[in-house]
């Protein structure tokens, strides 16, 4: 019993070597196509031979060049999704020419002067509606499901009117402080 599997095991290893001999040109030109270099076509072939080598032919593969060449395929598409799966990465360089380097001593914006005690202030000169949906969201942290239950509202109401209290808000702001209102 022991020598009929060692010789179907040589019978398959012939055939599998012999299938391999056969087809290499034409997976050769394949994995060119496929790859970008030298190395990887080299792989490439050498991990599609490697996988046919541990599969073996089976009796019922009966074109070999078209079993290898799909062995090639998939390895490549799993390739492919495992090197879309690695991040990129950066090298680290001293110097960046793409970033805009920011002016050491550049003024302060007109907005970082406003505390928040002047944003309160600010909150009586807007719409009741507006200035309630504000207060609860802002100073109470209360998410939009409880401000709408607490207000008896639905919930997109509770973004749209925070939303126009921004709005209002800025233009309060704008107004009392001079600042110039950009969009």
């Amino acid at each position: 019993m022991v020598e009929q599997v060692q010789a179907l095991e040589r019978e398959l290893s012939v055939r599998v070597e012999a299938a391999l001999v056969d087809a290499e040109p034409a997976l050769r030109r394949l994995a060119e196509r496929l790859c970008d270099n030298g190395v990887d076509v080299h792989d490439l072939l050498q991990d599609t031979f490697e996988r046919a080598v541990r599969q073996g032919i089976s009796p019922e593969v009966r074109c070999t060049c078209a079993w290898l060449t799909t062995i090639m395929h998939n390895l490549f598409i799993d390739r492919c999704r495992a090197a879309a799966r690695q991040p990129n990465h950066e090298a680290l360089e001293d110097t960046h020419g793409n970033v805009t380097q920011l002016e050491p001593d550049a003024p302060e914006p007109a907005w970082a002067r406003i505390t928040v005690q002047d944003i309160r202030d600010a909150l009586d000169q807007i719409e009741q509606v507006y200035r309630d949906v504000y207060r609860l969201h802002t100073f109470e942290y209360l998410s939009y499901e409880q401000i709408a239950q607490q207000l008896s509202i639905q919930r997109i109401t509770v973004g749209t009117r925070l939303n126009r209290a921004r709005k209002r808000l800025r233009e309060v702001l704008v107004k009392r402080f001079g600042l110039e209102d950009k969009p």
